[in-house]
């Protein structure tokens, strides 16, 4: 009987060992992909300045007092997606916590 109980402890420790490794490797994983998740979130942010500068651009080519008045309904346009785009870069900028 103590023979069994040595071989089930054996075999126990076997498969702890075997966890063990898994869950290393899983970690390791982890540490790559949040470097990753990083990466990207600089690029989001990168990308969320463009997109503000283009916006802007955008906006004030449809301003309307660069075309006395004119062009209301695209000034109107331009106005819905700047402030879109106020709220993605608030929620990208939320994203970067790192």
């Amino acid at each position: 009987a103590p023979m069994n109980a040595t071989q089930a402890k054996d075999r126990l420790y076997s498969q702890l060992a075997a966890s063990l490794k898994n869950m290393s490797r899983a970690v390791g994983q982890t540490a790559d992909l949040f470097e990753q998740l990083q990466t990207d979130l600089d690029a989001m942010r990168v990308l969320a300045g463009t997109h503000a500068a283009q916006f802007m651009t955008v906006a004030a080519e449809l301003s309307p007092e660069a075309d006395g008045g004119a062009n209301t309904e695209a000034t109107m346009v331009g106005s819905t997606s700047l402030e879109i785009f106020v709220i993605e870069a608030s929620l990208v900028n939320q994203l970067i916590i790192f």
